[in-house]
């Protein structure tokens, strides 16, 4: 079984978008102060945000959405290394499409395409359990959502604007109440009012 620190290098080497260490932190210490038993993860990449979800208790179930071919080929690999097929559900899929066991989730990870956290929000809100709470990642972006000028990509400025407006739509949700913490890439905290 690789370790966190093995998956970190291997996601490093193959330039494969991870939580950053204490956005992860904070993210497990969440779900274990929530006592979070059902976590929906949107974005699995090589899984190593689900194994480290799942390694925090055995009574966790993780179902987790991928899209991208090598990534689910990596994130399967990894979850049997880790001896959780049977506390990790792979979705292989988009996430905007695929159809998932109408279930409620104690927590929603997002951490999939930055340009798609609305849409995600939209469809998979109403899968969190009355007391659960959805985590947001990458709501700093590299500090690009404070800084926008700070980058010339015609394409990076409009993934920002999306960010940010995902920002303000928890900001003025009627439903939600979010708070965002300057943590790892920036993270929101959600839940219903």
């Amino acid at each position: 079984m690789k370790t966190q620190a093995e998956l970190k290098r291997f996601a490093t080497k193959h330039q494969v978008p991870v939580m950053m260490d204490d956005g992860l932190q904070f993210l497990l210490e969440t779900i274990m102060n929530q006592k979070g038993q059902r976590v929906l993860e949107i974005g699995t990449a090589i899984a190593k945000t689900a194994i480290a979800i799942a390694s925090l208790d055995d009574s966790i179930q993780v179902t987790t959405i991928e899209r991208d071919p090598e990534m689910i080929a990596q994130a399967k690999k990894n979850i049997k290394e880790a001896g959780l097929e049977e506390r990790i559900h792979l979705i292989e899929g988009d996430a905007n499409e695929v159809s998932i066991p109408s279930e409620k989730f104690d927590i929603i990870f997002i951490d999939a395409a930055k340009a798609q956290y609305q849409r995600f929000f939209a469809k998979y809100s109403p899968l969190l359990s009355e007391d659960g709470i959805i985590i947001s990642d990458n709501m700093s972006f590299h500090g690009l959502v404070e800084h926008p000028e700070n980058t010339k990509n015609r394409n990076t400025k409009h993934l920002v604007r999306k960010i940010a407006a995902y920002k303000d739509f928890l900001k003025n949700h009627s439903s939600f109440d979010t708070i965002f913490y300057s943590i790892g890439d920036g993270v929101a905290l959600t839940r219903r009012k």
